[in-house]
């Protein structure tokens, strides 16, 4: 069975952006991602552009987006609205780092927390008790 040039079936796609084919179907009911056409039996046809585009969802969920948010971007830059994809996704990023900072600051906080706790059982530790220091 021949299949168009430059296109991918579902495994090919799969294996070659490193996903499953449970992602794709996933992503394809959420329209993050679409086939460019059909083959034989109405198998879906993907586009040498669509590993690039789950190349492109992986990062931005990697970077904390929620496929929300990536939906909101791929509908930008499906109309041809690159630049104003652009600016809604530094505005997402910079949203992110300020949640990053803030979990930082938190984590941080805590781990002052835990160390004071761990000093003050130590303090308490006795022979008796067993030494929690060791």
């Amino acid at each position: 069975m021949a299949s168009e040039p430059n296109t991918y079936d579902i495994t090919e796609l799969a294996r070659t952006a490193g996903v499953s084919s449970r992602t794709i179907r996933y992503y394809g009911e959420l329209d993050l991602l679409k086939a460019s056409s059909r083959g034989p039996g109405g198998r879906r046809r993907y586009g040498a552009d669509a590993a690039e585009r789950l190349r492109f969802i992986s990062r931005l969920k990697t970077l904390g987006m929620s496929l929300e948010e990536i939906g909101e971007l791929n509908h930008s830059f499906d109309v041809g609205a690159t630049p104003a994809m652009l600016k809604h996704l530094d505005s997402l990023l910079e949203m992110r780092l300020h949640e990053v900072t803030d979990r930082i600051r938190d984590l941080r906080d805590l781990e002052s927390d835990l160390h004071t706790y761990r000093d003050r059982i130590r303090g308490k530790s006795t022979p008796e008790s067993g030494d929690l220091a060791s």
